[in-house]
């Protein structure tokens, strides 16, 4: 029975990031073998993966970086996510209690998930004007 507090707290954060989130813009900048997405003016997640998702098929994804795919030039997956995501606002925010990945949904049908790539590691982070809110890896919020 252990899990179902996990998932009851991961729930019950889910359902504060969307009170802090919803309206907020979104912004992706790579750094240094990680990615950090800004949320408005307040929030920071750093995260390693990440995959955006429009309407019918994945626009682009944190691997895509630097892939040429048979393309004229690498894809630059910070570009690509910003243009897709530009003027767009969160419309909600969902947390798979089980995995630990979360989903911003767009209004315009667009979804950025971050993803949990680790069993045990803390694939995301979410600071608060610079300070630790939160972390999420595998079974949810840590």
């Amino acid at each position: 029975m252990k899990i179902f507090g996990k998932q009851s707290q991961s729930e019950a954060f889910a359902k504060e990031l969307a009170g802090l989130l919803v309206g907020q813009p979104v912004m992706m900048r790579q750094c240094e073998g990680q990615w950090s997405i800004s949320i408005g003016t307040s929030f920071v997640l750093a995260t390693s993966g990440w995959r955006l998702i429009g309407a019918k098929s994945i626009i682009v994804t944190s691997e895509d970086d630097g892939h040429q795919f048979g393309l004229p030039s690498p894809v630059d997956a910070e570009a690509k996510a910003n243009e897709a995501l530009a003027g767009s606002r969160i419309a909600a925010v969902e947390m798979d209690a089980r995995t630990g990945d979360c989903a911003l949904r767009f209004a315009d049908t667009l979804c950025l998930e971050i993803l949990t790539w680790s069993s045990g590691y803390e694939t995301w982070q979410l600071y608060r004007d610079g300070e630790f809110f939160g972390a999420v890896g595998n079974e949810g919020l840590r």
